[in-house]
């Protein structure tokens, strides 16, 4: 009976220890697919500028990043790739017409497509005859409908009925108005601005400022595809560039790295319980031994090899260890299962278990299986000297 007991209380011991390690190796990916990895496949995207001081404010030369900056950013180690924006030099505004009938000073930037979060191409993403396509922030439609819309009593609109409105687009380019028609053809959560197709937002800067051509060029900020947000090396480079970025991100990535850390310190834990298990179970099979000492040696005299009769055991051992993986593993995979189904993963996370978890069962048993049996073996050569 008590033989019993311990055999339960060791495997139940094996089970808590598998489900802590799996369970933090399975939690440390859903992290990575919820928060990006610092991997060369994740993907962080933060908005870098100057911070105001007294010395660079209204002054561009110092407030914005000069070629020079942007080859500097590049060759950061944390840093992928640099995406400077340009600006508009020129004056503009908007106003909705009879239908939306508001007026409005615009400020417009240019981004590289590859760098925008809306799926366009570049055949879409252009000027054709007088329209203009437009992405703006997400944040920006929600600001006008539950803000200005609601307190302007102006009709609150969807994002689909958003991208067939066409608005008036006022430029002023070397004194000469110019109207365009605005249609909204994306929304991005990405880049909180009012973009338009680069290459004619440069077009119309030189138009209005020929001078710019032969002049270094300045960008007032510059989004940057780093490896990882949370990285402390990014963080303290940026301040001693007194650069600032996006609050947000960055708080991500906090708590991206206090999760990661909260993790390793579980699966510390359980790889300590495993040990503390191994421990007992190679003692359990000395008292095993101990007390059939007898037995084994009437058995060892009739011919039978010590060797094989540890194997014997340590193969029983792996294949309860096994046994104990596989219900770990399943009961994971349900935990996964039904984590991913929730409203908490936002479709975000795979309702399977990283396949690799499935080769543990393999993997652990056969290497201790080899532990177990060559530590028994040498210890039963060295106490009754077979």
């Amino acid at each position: 009976m008590k033989k019993i007991f311990n055999s339960i209380i060791l495997y139940a011991g094996l089970f808590i220890a598998f489900i802590l390690v799996i369970s933090c190796l399975q939690l440390y990916e859903n992290a990575n697919r919820l928060f990006g990895s610092k991997s060369s496949d994740s993907n962080y995207w933060l908005t870098f500028s100057k911070k105001l001081t007294p010395d660079n404010i209204g002054r561009k030369e110092l407030l914005g990043f000069n070629e020079n900056d942007v080859a500097k950013l590049k060759k950061w180690s944390e840093i992928k790739t640099v995406y400077p924006f340009s600006a508009n030099e020129f004056k503009a505004s908007a106003n909705g017409g009879d239908f939306i009938p508001f007026y409005t000073d615009l400020y417009f930037e240019g981004l590289d497509l590859k760098a925008i979060d809306v799926p366009l191409t570049d055949e879409e993403f252009q000027v054709k005859g007088d329209v203009i396509p437009i992405i703006i922030s997400r944040e920006y439609l929600n600001l006008y409908n539950y803000g200005f819309a609601l307190n302007q009593g102006l009709p609150q609109i969807s994002e689909d009925f958003a991208k067939k409105i066409e608005i008036n687009i006022n430029i002023v380019v070397n004194k000469q108005n110019k109207t365009y028609k605005g249609r909204m053809v994306g929304l991005s959560d990405r880049i909180h601005s009012v973009l338009i197709p680069k290459k004619f937002l440069d077009s119309l800067n030189l138009a209005e400022k020929p001078q710019l051509a032969n002049q270094p060029k300045i960008y007032n900020r510059v989004l940057v595809q780093v490896k990882d947000s949370g990285d402390e090396g990014l963080i303290s480079k940026m301040k001693e560039n007194n650069y600032e970025s996006n609050q947000e991100s960055l708080r991500s990535a906090k708590i991206k790295s206090k999760l990661f850390l909260v993790l390793k310190a579980i699966a510390v834990l359980g790889i300590f319980i495993f040990a503390l298990c191994l421990y007992i179970i190679v003692s359990f099979i000395k008292i095993q031994f101990l007390e059939k000492q007898e037995e084994v040696s009437i058995k060892n005299s009739l011919g039978y090899s010590p060797k094989k009769m540890v194997s014997d055991i340590s193969r029983r051992f792996s294949i309860n260890l096994m046994t104990v993986l596989a219900l770990s593993l399943i009961l994971i995979a349900a935990g996964q299962y039904f984590l991913a189904k929730s409203s908490v993963s936002n479709g975000l996370l795979s309702i399977y278990i990283n396949p690799w978890l499935w080769t543990a069962i393999i993997i652990i048993p056969i290497l201790v299986y080899f532990f177990v049996k060559e530590l028994i073996y040498r210890w039963l050569l060295r106490s009754w000297k077979i």
